[in-house]
């Protein structure tokens, strides 16, 4: 277990890496839903690549973006998450692990929360900070469609991290509704919507797929590590 927390660690950390580092040849539209702030990520960027994170360790912080729960197959938690971009390219992101209060009640993934607790170095994190007996403010309530695997509403960072899990450990998740963004790689599989060589994941469609490195949101079930869809929209 050791190893997998290590792994996932290391994975979370990596996936960060590719923020800011030049987008792949086709991007979402920026009509996307999301919260903006370009200090957030600096502040995210401070934190987890310049040792500022123990500077902040104790402190009570106020985090305001879109609700994301990521299912940890490996740990088999769901974590959660406040998520936000840092321009409007939305290749972009930063997100703040939190454990909500105990007894909060959650709004739907993709809402428009505020997050506010204790900001510290914890165990249980993912990757070493997070935000500790958080309260949540609903601001806007999510009314899109729900599933058991949303990665519709999460950052480009949080859907990778949440691929690897489906990839990695498919027993964890068969039979489980997703929906997910990407562009078309082949006609068999998707990639990240905005950099390549970052993840791909195969996915069974009786209907026409696009051309290559059209961005699409996909909705369906997972089988086997992979997905079969029952829907596939192009993203404008």
């Amino acid at each position: 277990m050791k190893r997998i927390g290590i792994f996932l660690s290391i994975f979370l950390t990596a996936a960060m890496l590719f923020a800011c580092c030049g987008c792949g040849a086709s991007t979402p539209s920026t009509d996307r839903f999301g919260v903006i702030s370009q200090e957030e990520y600096v502040l995210y960027q401070q934190v987890f690549y310049n040792d500022y994170g123990s500077k902040l360790d104790g402190k009570t912080v106020e985090k305001h973006g879109v609700l994301a729960t990521l299912h940890d197959a490996f740990k088999n938690v769901d974590r959660y998450y406040v998520w936000g971009y840092y321009d409007n390219t939305k290749c972009c992101d930063w997100q703040w692990e939190f454990i909500p209060v105990e007894g909060a009640e959650l709004p739907p993934d993709g809402s428009l929360v505020t997050v506010k607790g204790k900001f510290a170095s914890d165990d249980r994190a993912l990757d070493k900070y997070l935000i500790q007996d958080a309260s949540v403010t609903t601001n806007t309530e999510y009314t899109g469609s729900s599933y058991d695997v949303n990665m519709y509403v999460m950052s480009d960072t949080l859907e990778r991290v949440q691929i690897a899990n489906v990839k990695r450990l498919p027993d964890s998740f068969q039979d489980k509704t997703f929906s997910a963004y990407g562009r078309i790689k082949t006609m068999t599989s998707i990639q990240d919507p905005y950099y390549n060589e970052s993840w791909e994941i195969g996915f069974t469609w009786d209907g026409d797929v696009p051309a290559i490195g059209t961005t699409v949101l996909i909705t369906g079930t997972v089988s086997n590590g992979t997905l079969i869809l029952t829907t596939l929209q192009t993203i404008e």
